[in-house]
């Protein structure tokens, strides 16, 4: 489950700079500069650089929005944190009862919601109830914690780097004006071939 979480966060961010219609920079104001490095320092604040950079798209009049952005970084942030802190807690809660039945024998236990944990054994790597469930023990709680920890920190650090990447198309002046063309060419040793062309005017 949280792999395929991380996986959802990670192609959300590839496809964000898709960009339609004028793309032409149109400073309002006249004197609107745009810094991306701005932007990343927002975003120590989570989403505060997406917030600078829909005020620039919006001071230059385009098309393009960075908002929508803002729930899909809170959204994977509070989704990693509560999964983090709920195998966190389960992981506390499975090494107190390993610790007290090491004192104490299997025959007592720390917490009522341990009993379906017959051993030590069983608290480490888990077991299957009687319904087929997979309880999870110390070993899989405590690697889950930490991938969804290094999740929760993978996210952080990539909303800043969307929003300083980003942060260079706000103010990025593309024409309508483009075209493309073949010709023919002679390559190296007479060879011949086919040259391409692309101009931004």
């Amino acid at each position: 489950m949280a792999k395929s979480f991380l996986i959802l966060i990670f192609l959300s961010f590839i496809g964000l700079e898709t960009y339609a219609g004028d793309t032409t920079a149109v400073d309002t104001s006249g004197a609107y500069e745009h810094f991306p490095k701005r932007a990343a320092l927002c975003s120590l604040f989570p989403a505060g650089g997406q917030i600078y950079n829909e005020y620039g798209y919006r001071k230059f009049d385009k098309k393009n929005r960075a908002w929508w952005k803002v729930p899909l970084i809170y959204g994977g942030l509070g989704a990693t944190s509560y999964f983090y802190y709920k195998n966190y807690q389960s992981t506390q809660l499975l090494k107190k009862e390993i610790l007290f039945r090491r004192e104490n024998g299997d025959s007592t236990y720390y917490h009522d919601s341990m009993i379906g944990f017959a051993s030590e054994t069983a608290l480490i790597n888990g077991y299957t109830d009687s319904a087929g469930v997979d309880v999870l023990g110390f070993d899989d709680t405590a690697r889950r914690r930490d991938l969804l920890m290094f999740a929760t920190i993978g996210i952080y650090g990539l909303q800043i780097l969307e929003a300083y990447v980003d942060g260079h198309f706000v103010s990025f002046d593309v024409s309508d004006d483009l075209s493309l063309s073949w010709y023919p060419k002679m390559m190296a040793r007479n060879t011949p071939g086919i040259g391409l062309t692309l101009s931004f005017k």
